[in-house]
């Protein structure tokens, strides 16, 4: 980690792993086990640059998703 001290608000950035979602253009992406660091003050999270791109391949569909599941819509 290059970086151990947040850019918003100097708290200290750790590393672990969280499940992440976007919705872009009416269509839900749900991503799993994303390596990010995250501020234990005010849970700001960085993710990567080259896993940010990846994700970015995914939401243009590039990538082939490793499984779809079913989400109810209230």
């Amino acid at each position: 980690m290059k970086n151990s001290l947040c850019a918003q608000c100097g708290g200290k950035l750790h590393q672990r792993k969280i499940s992440l979602d976007r919705l872009v253009e009416g269509h839900l992406y749900f991503f799993e086990n994303v390596s990010v660091q995250s501020c234990d003050q005010c849970g700001e999270i960085w993710i990567p640059g080259n896993l940010a791109e990846r994700m970015d391949q995914a939401l243009q569909g590039h990538l082939k998703p490793k499984k779809c599941i079913t989400v109810p819509v209230y």
